[in-house]
């Protein structure tokens, strides 16, 4: 078999090949899983959610009215996530004066995530994100116990303007790479270092670690 032969049988295998991957391209485009800008400064993606309790949340329909702390976190089977949340509402006076609204995100049935609100008298908005969608626009899959699962323990302070203004992951992993062993995060961060992270982000100062 000479080289033309062979490129002509081999040809249309890439092109194949090519296709499936553009298709698959195309795919995760139009279902919005592609992680987007997620640094400080840039826009914040905007998602829409269903939250406990009923109704929907929309990203962008506070843009110009509050500042957001979204908080990402691993769900029921992490009691500190949701003590942390409810710390942050004992604070909820400075959340105000910051002008900003809570509002936290992970997974889990609504039924279950009903009943962790309920348990741990939490009245900030809380969302579901079965889907993962929010979870991989703001690139948290891998801030977390559970890669690609759940999302980790993140904050993403988005201003009025709908900027990034600070991004925390209070989980690293070790430089082995394995999520499940040996990391340095931990499942609280301190409140105190949440409010003058928002104080310095709303500052366009940046933030740093606690």
């Amino acid at each position: 078999m000479n080289n033309q032969e062979l490129l002509g049988k081999i040809l249309p295998f890439i092109g194949i090949i090519l296709m499936a991957g553009l298709i698959g391209w195309g795919l995760a485009t139009a279902n919005g899983n592609t992680p987007a800008g997620f640094a400080e400064g840039d826009q914040a993606p905007d998602f829409s959610l269903p939250m406990v309790g009923g109704g929907e949340f929309k990203l962008s329909e506070l843009k110009g009215e509050k500042n957001v702390l979204l908080y990402f976190q691993e769900g029921i089977m992490c009691p500190p996530c949701w003590y942390q949340q409810v710390d942050l509402e004992k604070q909820k006076a400075e959340f105000d004066a910051l002008d900003t609204e809570i509002v936290m995100i992970t997974v889990d049935p609504p039924g279950a995530l009903a009943q962790a609100k309920a348990q741990y008298g939490i009245s900030s908005a809380l969302l579901y994100d079965n889907s993962l969608s929010a979870s991989a626009k703001y690139d948290v899959l891998q801030d977390s116990m559970h890669p690609g699962e759940r999302p980790g323990h993140v904050f993403v302070l988005i201003d009025k303007q709908g900027t990034i203004r600070w991004r925390y992951s209070a989980y690293k992993p070790p430089q082995n790479g394995d999520h499940h062993s040996g990391g340095t995060g931990t499942m609280y961060v301190p409140v105190d270092f949440i409010l003058n992270s928002i104080k310095t982000g709303l500052s366009a100062q940046g933030a740093g670690t606690p």
